[in-house]
């Protein structure tokens, strides 16, 4: 089976997990099984790809977790409430939950795939560091107008 089948796999596997786990009809207990869950996930994709994934390893998955985790309490909150607060809470969190570690792993996935990606993005934002500090020595008077559209050509040609 090929790694991006297998991926795949993982990925669906994991999103009905999660929203199995979002089902728990204890407040917070829930959040905690959906979070292990997806880190688990992410761990075996960085596996599947060769790539050692910590909890801590990327960035943009920390931010993913804790931004999708807002919407997350609130719905396990609902769950306080007897009877229908707690079928509607455990109905917004399963869709929730499926959703947010699909996106999780999809946006890992893209990464483990294409790497040059990353580095592209960040050569721009050197680019783009460069570029204002160039900007600022020429408000300041410390380059003249030949030289800071010199360097402008330059850092854009380098792009």
């Amino acid at each position: 089976m090929e790694i991006r089948a297998r991926a795949d796999e993982l990925i669906a596997e994991h999103v009905a997990g999660s929203a199995a786990a979002a089902a728990i009809p204890i407040p917070v207990v829930d959040l905690v099984a959906v979070t292990a869950v997806q880190l688990s996930l992410l761990r075996k994709l960085g596996r599947l790809y060769g790539a050692d994934v910590g909890v801590g390893a990327q960035g943009a998955l920390a931010v993913g977790l804790l931004g999708a985790a807002l919407p997350r309490v609130a719905a396990s909150a609902l769950k306080i409430l007897p009877g229908i607060g707690w079928i509607g809470g455990a109905a917004v969190q399963m869709a929730l939950s499926g959703a947010a570690t699909w996106a999780l792993a999809n946006a890992l996935r893209d990464q483990l795939e294409h790497p040059e990606l990353d580095r592209e993005a960040a050569d721009g934002a050197d680019v783009a560091r460069t570029l204002a500090r160039v900007e600022r020595l020429w408000r300041r008077g410390l380059l003249d107008a030949d030289e800071y559209a010199r360097l402008r050509r330059e850092l854009f040609d380098s792009v």
